[in-house]
């Protein structure tokens, strides 16, 4: 946009409205449950045509900060934040092939020793029930397929980071683990016995939970790795699976065999 108001070529319209917005939702001017002003209103205050201002909506609602109606006079409503946009970006580079199993378990094993450590600093006698009843979803689900098994077992990480109290750790472990579960669950649907992997994966957990429970930090967080790797070191390339080795080592765990 020039001094005088005119467009420069090529120039968007809309992505001024867009980034108004979100510099006003990133600085707290705007916070959720506010109202932008009405389409009307937009375009006065931009100086732009209706429809640059709709296109601009539209581009916020994706991006799940507002929410607009058609013909609402009281604006569009700023939404809570949410992690849509984050799930949504790696599951799109995953997808694509710009991330792999590798990098992703890599950085699980990263981000879920830090939950563990951090649940075990913070978690509550509350907490620590909500992981005993999950443990006992878990062990009914080994009658009803690996699918509603799944669920579960993701599940116990959540509640595990959200005990931990760190909201980055949550939504990037959270993502993380959605992202491999798809790219992964085919095989271990595939698998001859699915009913001793989900075994594996109850003895894990129960070895996370005493030591969480133990408000052992350190144990925690090298089991985190420790299973992990046990988990999908056979699924990537040597080169990666030694990083993954060394990660284990690094925090002083042990390499299965």
């Amino acid at each position: 946009m020039t001094a005088g108001g005119v467009a420069v070529a090529g120039e968007r319209l809309f992505q001024r409205v867009v980034d108004h917005v979100q510099d006003a939702i990133a600085s707290g001017e705007l916070k959720p449950g506010d109202r932008l002003p009405s389409e009307r209103e937009l375009v006065e205050q931009f100086g732009i045509g209706r429809a640059s201002v709709r296109e601009a909506l539209r581009v916020l609602e994706n991006m799940h900060l507002v929410k607009s109606r058609p013909r609402d006079p009281r604006g569009p409503l700023v939404l809570p934040l949410s992690v849509e946009p984050v799930r949504r970006s790696v599951a799109m580079l995953t997808s694509g092939g710009a991330w792999g199993l590798a990098e992703l378990v890599q950085f699980r094993m990263i981000a879920d020793a830090a939950a563990n450590l951090l649940a075990a600093a913070r978690r509550t006698d509350e907490q620590l029930l909500a992981l005993e009843r999950n443990m006992a979803r878990m062990r009914a689900c080994l009658h009803r397929g690996y699918a509603e098994f799944s669920r579960a077992d993701l599940e116990f990480h959540e509640l595990i980071a959200e005990a931990g109290g760190n909201p980055l750790v949550q939504v990037y472990g959270d993502v993380t683990r959605e992202a491999i579960l798809k790219l992964i669950q085919q095989t271990i649907l595939d698998a001859d016995d699915q009913t001793a992997l989900m075994l594996q994966s109850i003895r894990h957990h129960r070895a996370v939970f005493a030591a969480i429970s133990e408000r052992d930090g350190l144990l925690a967080s090298r089991l985190a790795r420790e299973t992990l790797y046990a988990y999908y070191a056979d699924y990537v390339s040597p080169a990666d699976r030694e990083i993954m080795a060394d990660l284990v080592r690094e925090c002083g765990g042990r390499l299965p065999g």
